[in-house]
């Protein structure tokens, strides 16, 4: 049994460059399990153990409470095909039911999340000119989507999601245009998405 967290996965677990020697992850009393596909879509990657631990720190949850709602898989980092260059590290990925919605944006799965939106909509804000009612608006249609039980995430950020690849900056124009050619350029004829209802 390895063990990773405080989380006890049978079996070998690869970690890191130690995966091609067989060395095992760091310590962890939670059973984590491999994530096949079938069930993917009711997990959300967090990203290496430290981001895991980041959040289950945040959330106050022990090991009782996330006992089989977290997985983990396996993500080439590298060229995994050529001998020597690349590696396989661990993905820890936690069920949608331990995630909450943070502050005014349903996406936003822990407190960094919540900055990184409110810096998007503050963007939009300072270089637009629209109200803040708005720019939230925005992002939670970029993100987030509406049902019959009020406002439901159509993505989670949370702890290292794709999201951070691009700056607020990015994100203030690309949510306020949409997917328009060159909206970036200063003098581009285009037109702003309309505001959210």
């Amino acid at each position: 049994m390895a063990q990773v967290l405080g989380l006890t996965f049978a079996g070998r677990l690869p970690y890191g460059a130690g995966w091609a020697s067989g060395e095992m992850a760091p310590p962890f009393a939670v059973r984590v399990h491999d994530v096949a596909v079938a069930d993917s879509a009711s997990f959300v990657a967090v990203g290496p153990a430290g981001y895991l631990e980041r959040l289950l720190a945040e959330y106050g949850l022990g090991a009782a409470a996330v006992d089989g709602l977290v997985r983990t898989r396996e993500v080439p980092v590298g060229s995994v095909l050529l001998p020597g260059r690349g590696r396989v590290e661990i993905e820890y990925l936690v069920h949608v039911s331990l995630l909450r919605s943070h502050g005014e944006f349903p996406c936003a799965g822990d407190a960094e999340a919540l900055a990184f939106c409110r810096e998007v909509a503050q963007e939009m804000v300072r270089v637009y000119g629209i109200p803040e009612t708005e720019a939230v608006a925005r992002v939670n249609r970029q993100w987030s989507g509406i049902d019959d039980g009020g406002r439901t995430p159509r993505v989670w950020i949370v702890g290292l999601d794709l999201a951070y690849h691009e700056t607020p900056e990015y994100w203030a124009g690309f949510i306020y245009y949409g997917v328009q050619d060159r909206w970036w350029v200063p003098d581009a004829a285009v037109q702003p998405l309309p505001p959210p209802h």
